[in-house]
């Protein structure tokens, strides 16, 4: 019995003196989880205020843990210093007024703040040039940052302006943009500099009965164009490009049915191919080496992620190569011309940033800068020698408008309002639900000024409580890119909106809200568009094809359930037909408008028959934009926005009666836009999308002084 006790004491006696270090232990593992976490945030996702709240709370939990807690200090000053903020230089300071005896941080905070102190380059500056050119994104800068290329609106000639004396002289004179009755149409798009200056390399656009694009050269000062290769109508576009340091190569963007980066050669128009891509991947932006070894290129890892990576590729071997891989959007703005930096453009800290990372070779030396918080979109224009960026700004200007309206009178009483007030700028497509409890529209969302890679969500609102149902990640899954909603089903359960993997529409989708499956229930070849369709009654869609190769356009009634399809109306030389579904569901209404003739607004019955015109437009005038209609909730007339044809900046909205007559006003008038009309059944709220403003993509910018001096340590 005594051994017993005296066994039971020491154990008592051997558990109140491990306790202490059984504590101190689990302390110190939850220190560790907490700078791993910390580390995790900081290096992996990118999330430097998140790190720096992490940091915090080792200091506050832990002090006594010198060693962790001077590196939590310094790691927070790493932080800081990445976000560009002149907190920095303080949490430096703390590091060796506070862990002085840690000297391997210490050391770390001391040359973190000599290189703060040592003198810079001058002053970062961002300034807007005057009088930018109408298309800035589509501009080239010169390498010594003197011209600027761009292609002009209204021939489709290639104009060059001296930035100094703001001087603009065509470079071509064979541009038929503006000619209403030219032949053959011929525009240049796109275009970029030789590293000498002396050259310009341009795409040159032909189109006939024949389709043909051309890379051709022309000289600073002018004269007869060469042309460097020449391709036939397989050549659907052909872009993005990069002129090799030698002179000899140019990187392009090919797209023929399948995409490749190529290299063009200058000299007998030769094309190699560099890597083979998958069609719905879209690089946007390259950049040569200075050694001319290597090409940087950003696109996206897969086609199911919106945000993009920056590769390397090996103009050798043709390899490619991650460079940059983040969660964030990532994407290329130029590489220095001595090599030391890269340049490109991340929302790593969910703002729009502009980040240079130190480059050595083909290896990323360090870690990415921001150097410019808070940026807009941007589009590059060109990194001139100096290291001066001249960038175009792109902001998106679509929302949608509510207006009220007398269904009596048909007229619009005060003023229009914005119906969405998040992600303004970005919002575009409404359509009421049948019984107008639900709003379905399209909004986009994440950074990228490109529109290969903009990302849209389907949103589902809740008119009585404002709540959304959102639905993203689900339309990338498909590899959907650009999406717009087209109509409600009659019971109001499913939405359908046509929806493609690049610019141009090649299906129409429906999404079941009950179960958020997601069908698509019309396909389109390479040459076939859709401006949209409607769902119609037992079980039906009708929808708009237009045929680009052979320059038709039908309306189509498919049956959903067997997908048997049966004509309605056909159209030689109409695009674009914007249809609308009677409430009673028995007739369709449908504007025309396309290459030449005339445009008119007509209704047909559903079961197909005779073409009834209610009202005609006229000549039909190039660059005119499509019509928009709707019907009134009683069915009794048609309202439709119309451009004016003098001013298309200007435009109106009308009511029509079904059996004719003339179009009245209803009060409404708008600038820069008035389309994708949707009524609420009550018949007194009208919401459409339109400009709030001017487009201001015509803005252009210049960045200087924003490259970190030499000394590129960490």
């Amino acid at each position: 019995m005594k051994k017993n006790i005296g066994l039971t004491i020491i154990t008592l006696g051997l558990l109140i003196l491990s306790a202490p270090l059984n504590h101190a232990a689990q302390e110190s593992q939850t220190a560790e989880v907490l700078l791993g976490a910390a580390l995790h945030q900081e290096e992996v996702e990118g999330d430097f205020e998140g790190a720096i709240e992490t940091y915090k709370e080792i200091l506050t939990r832990f002090p006594d843990n010198r060693q962790l807690a001077a590196e939590a200090q310094f790691r927070m000053g790493r932080c800081y210093e990445k976000l560009g903020r002149t907190e920095a230089k303080k949490a430096y300071e703390a590091v060796l007024s506070k862990y002085a005896d840690q000297s391997k941080f210490a050391a770390m905070a001391r040359k973190r703040l000599d290189a703060m102190t040592v003198p810079g380059p001058p002053t970062m500056t961002a300034r807007m040039l005057e009088n930018p050119p109408p298309d800035s994104p589509g501009c080239a800068v010169s390498p010594d940052g003197r011209f600027l290329t761009f292609n002009d609106g209204r021939t489709g000639d290639l104009v060059i302006r001296d930035l100094r004396t703001l001087e603009d002289r065509f470079l071509t004179d064979e541009g038929t943009e503006g000619e209403e009755e030219a032949a053959v149409r011929q525009w240049a798009e796109g275009s970029v500099w030789s590293p000498d200056g002396r050259e310009i390399a341009y795409v040159w656009n032909i189109q006939s009965d024949t389709a043909q694009t051309e890379l051709r050269g022309v000289g600073v000062d002018g004269g007869r164009p060469r042309i460097i290769s020449r391709h036939e109508k397989s050549i659907q576009e052909m872009g993005s490009f990069a002129w090799s340091p030698d002179s000899k190569h140019i990187a392009a963007t090919l797209n023929s049915g399948s995409l490749n980066i190529v290299l063009i050669s200058t000299d007998d128009g030769s094309i190699r191919t560099l890597v083979e891509l998958k069609q719905e991947i879209f690089p946007t932006n390259k950049a040569f080496s200075p050694d001319g070894r290597h090409i940087a290129c950003d696109r996206l890892p897969e086609k199911t992620s919106p945000e993009r990576d920056i590769y390397l590729i090996s103009i050798d071997s043709g390899r490619e190569i991650p460079l940059i891989q983040h969660p964030a959007d990532d994407y290329l703005l130029g590489w220095s011309r001595d090599g030391r930096w890269l340049v490109f453009a991340s929302d790593r800290t969910e703002a729009l940033g502009l980040w240079v990372v130190g480059m050595s070779g083909n290896r990323i030396d360090g870690e990415p800068i921001l150097v410019r918080p808070g940026i807009e979109r941007i589009l590059p224009v060109g990194l001139t020698n100096q290291g001066s960026l001249f960038y175009g700004v792109v902001r998106a200007t679509e929302d949608i408008f509510a207006v009220d309206m007398d269904p009596e009178t048909g007229k619009v009483a005060g003023s229009p309002r914005k119906a969405i007030e998040h992600y303004e700028g970005g919002n575009f497509t409404p359509s009421y639900s049948p019984d107008g409890e639900h709003l379905a529209y399209v909004s986009r969302r994440g950074n990228s000024p490109y529109p290969t890679n903009v990302g849209n969500a389907l949103c589902i609102r809740t008119w009585a409580t404002g709540e959304e149902r959102v639905f993203y990640k689900e339309i990338w899954r498909l590899g959907l890119r650009h999406i717009a909603v087209s109509g409600w089903s009659p019971d109001g359960r499913s939405v359908i909106f046509r929806g493609s993997p690049g610019i141009y529409p090649n299906g129409l989708y429906r999404i079941d809200l009950e179960t958020d499956e997601i069908n698509r229930i019309v396909s389109l070849s390479p040459d076939e568009r859709t401006p949209g369709g409607i769902f119609g009654p037992e079980g039906r869609c009708y929808f708009v094809r237009a045929n680009i190769k052979d320059r038709y356009t039908q309306i189509l009634c498919r049956d959903l359930t067997s997908s048997q399809e049966r004509e309605l109306y056909r159209q030689t030389g109409a695009e674009r037909i914007g249809i609308a579904l009677s409430p009673d569901g028995r007739r369709l209404s449908f504007a025309n408008a396309g290459w030449g003739g005339t445009r008119s607004l007509n209704i047909i019955p559903i079961s197909g028959g005779e073409t009834r015109e209610i009202w005609n437009f006229g000549e039909t005038k190039r660059g005119m934009p499509p019509i928009s209609h709707i019907w009134s909730p009683d069915g009794r007339s048609i309202l439709f926005s119309s451009p004016d044809p003098e001013d298309m900046r200007i435009w109106n909205l009308w009511r029509i009666r079904i059996h004719g007559g003339q179009p009245e006003k209803t009060g409404l008038q708008t600038k820069w836009g008035l389309w994708d009309l949707t009524m609420h059944p009550n018949g007194r709220g009208l919401l459409f999308a339109g400009r709030g403003g001017p487009s201001t993509d015509s803005e252009l910018w210049v960045l200087e002084n924003f490259l970190p001096s030499a000394d590129k340590s960490n």
